[in-house]
């Protein structure tokens, strides 16, 4: 094994020819929500896991007491309680560490409207606001880029593809996943600043 540190990485990375050098993301977050009920528009836990220059640099989980009646089939998915939850801080109280978490960088998630209208909608619901943002949804990048590579294009038939491990349906797991999966899409089809969008909470 041949050890090569950060600089020698980097002079490496800017001496290869234009065609093979790998695009490098600053910063990027990718999160995901569980839901308390179908309603969708309360938040029971948010995952969120940092990339930083195409590295995975850390991952958390917050739980938060949703304020609302839980549905036993959300439940059966994600395994949180009502009675877990209510023991758990309300969103305006835990939302300053997540607006932190997830500012200054490309959002990633996947199925990303649901995850962000989930996020707008619990916002609204505190009467808390947040600036646009620029995301990019895994699923649309693996569904145009992988097509039927892969059985289907959930996060846990991308995981089984790549080797990636994940606890499906825990959202500190799944940020996880979808993280390495955009890293790996990363890697293998080059830049996809193509599917990137813009979405407002206002």
């Amino acid at each position: 094994m041949i050890w090569i540190d950060e600089e020698k990485l980097k002079q490496l990375r800017e001496q290869a020819p234009e065609h093979l050098k790998l695009p490098v993301i600053e910063r990027a977050v990718a999160f995901d929500v569980e839901t308390p009920n179908g309603k969708s528009e309360r938040m029971c836990s948010i995952g969120i896991t940092r990339i930083e220059n195409n590295r995975i640099t850390g991952s958390v989980e917050y739980r938060i007491n949703p304020e609302q009646d839980f549905d036993w089939f959300c439940v059966q998915i994600h395994g949180i309680t009502q009675e877990e939850a209510e023991l758990e801080p309300i969103f305006p109280e835990v939302w300053p560490m997540i607006r932190k978490d997830l500012e200054n960088g490309l959002v990633l998630a996947h199925n990303a409207r649901f995850d962000l209208n989930v996020l707008k909608k619990t916002l609204k619901a505190y009467d808390l606001d947040w600036h646009p943002v620029r995301f990019a949804d895994t699923v649309e990048i693996a569904r145009s880029l992988l097509g039927r590579t892969v059985m289907n294009h959930k996060l846990g038939t991308l995981c089984d593809y790549y080797s990636i491990p994940l606890d499906a349906h825990q959202a500190g797991s799944d940020s996880f996943g979808c993280a390495a999966v955009y890293l790996k899409l990363l890697e293998e089809y080059g830049p996809l600043n193509r599917f990137e969008r813009d979405f407002s909470f206002g």
